[in-house]
């Protein structure tokens, strides 16, 4: 910024002379272009990028209603973010979200008959991950469920991961609790 100062005052000085004149338009025009793109530049910085529309419609979010989710992330609980089979909750609650992501059976391009086998396999993909006992069952939850529940927890993360007829649910949170979380599955899962 301060050499494009720099420039237009010598500019103002050249166009005192006729010799200047043609110079002087010329560096003007440069610097107003040059001053534009900095411009730009600086509002883009650190600016946020427009979001995306969330669509209330899709199927992960016709899960669990506003007012359900209320209950876990405060109110009002509003929709942040949504994709094809995601949608995310942000409410009154500081530091508290929900993800509801819901994946039809064919959605894997897993052949029919075998979403069941799929859902295991992830399950068993999960538990390799984690140490023994952070992925337990959890019970009453569509055909098989299984919760994440870390021992030592400082970021209050959880999951669930649920499986009714030949499709799957997964519930993610912060700050919501593990219970709230198995709430939350308990209700979608209700509804799949």
């Amino acid at each position: 910024m301060p050499a494009l100062i720099a420039n237009i005052a010598m500019s103002w000085r050249a166009a005192r002379r006729p010799e200047g004149r043609k110079i002087v338009r010329t560096t003007i025009g440069a610097t107003i272009l040059a001053l534009g793109m900095v411009t730009a530049a600086w509002a883009g910085d650190g600016a946020a990028q427009p979001r995306a529309a969330v669509n209330p419609n899709v199927i992960a979010c016709q899960k669990v209603t506003a007012a359900e989710m209320a209950t876990f992330v405060g109110a009002p609980a509003l929709i942040k973010e949504t994709s094809a089979n995601l949608c995310s909750w942000k409410g009154g609650k500081a530091n508290a979200y929900a993800s509801v992501m819901f994946f039809a059976g064919e959605s894997h391009g897993v052949p029919a008959g075998a979403e069941r086998a799929y859902f295991d396999q992830m399950i068993e993909g999960e538990k390799a991950k984690g140490k023994p006992g952070e992925l337990v069952a959890v019970p009453g939850i569509g055909d098989s469920a299984w919760g994440l529940k870390l021992g030592q927890n400082e970021t209050a993360y959880y999951a669930v991961y649920a499986f009714k007829g030949k499709d799957n649910i997964t519930i993610t949170t912060n700050g919501v609790g593990y219970d709230g979380t198995v709430a939350i599955a308990r209700l979608a899962a209700s509804r799949m």
